[in-house]
């Protein structure tokens, strides 16, 4: 059964003053978020629960369990979990083509990553590294709370990469890893040529590496969706036979 998810406030990103206009500028909100999720999941058949889990230092991911219930009769081998963490700018609605083929023959659990989609949105270490840490570690404050002993992780584009950095760290709590697309990072060379790279590019750089990676879109304010379009058409491609309209730009 669908259920009431946990009341919590909605998130407020944190980020610079400069950009403490852009509610009246950007046409999105965590409302016009939730609307949107849940006009996706629609086309979910398969009954689900919803629910903010929480983690350290109050942050919370949104997740959506399938199957997760007791039968009167469990199975003989009972299934390892499938979780599922999207990629890059994404978030749990857009499973919504997979979850009913996904959940039909075990539990399945699909969470917005921390500082995606309607999982809290906290500030990030500013080195790889760090923010690598802060990602994983919340992936597993997330299992412990789920009360998970392993799991099955599929991840797809940047959930693909810190499926795979999570399974390093905890390989004992990963049944089976399955990467979709995954991202990778090389290593910053001991020696990069900087001198190749144009000094406007170098500019442009300083002034956004303290915003969030998806602050340019926010910036184009009602000129947000129309860019999502043009860079990536494919989305609404992918969602045509579920929606006629806008719902995925």
């Amino acid at each position: 059964m669908r259920r009431m998810a946990e009341e919590i406030q909605p998130f407020t990103e944190q980020s610079s003053w400069m950009l403490s206009w852009l509610p009246t500028w950007c046409p999105t909100s965590p409302t016009q978020l939730k609307d949107a999720e849940e006009k996706m999941l629609k086309s979910v058949k398969r009954p689900f629960s919803r629910q903010h889990v929480r983690i350290s230092n109050s942050n919370y991911l949104w997740t959506l369990a399938f199957s997760t219930h007791s039968h009167p009769e469990p199975p003989a081998q009972p299934r390892v979990p499938l979780v599922l963490l999207h990629g890059f700018g994404g978030g749990v609605a857009l499973w919504a083509q997979n979850l009913d083929s996904l959940s039909s023959s075990g539990p399945v659990y699909a969470l917005d990553l921390l500082g995606f989609g309607r999982s809290s949105h906290p500030n990030f270490a500013t080195n790889p590294e760090g923010a690598e840490e802060q990602f994983v570690t919340a992936l597993e404050e997330w299992r412990e709370k789920v009360g998970l002993e392993e799991m099955v992780l599929l991840g797809h584009n940047l959930g693909g990469y810190l499926s795979a950095a999570y399974t390093l760290k905890y390989p004992h709590r990963v049944k089976h890893l399955m990467l979709v697309e995954p991202w990778g990072f090389p290593a910053r060379p001991e020696n990069p040529n900087h001198n190749s790279i144009p000094v406007w590019i170098r500019a442009m750089g300083a002034v956004m590496s303290p915003f969030n990676p998806l602050a340019a879109l926010r910036l184009a304010g009602p000129l947000g969706p129309m860019l999502v379009q043009m860079i990536r058409s494919d989305f609404k491609q992918k969602y045509a036979s579920v929606f006629d309209d806008n719902t995925v730009s």
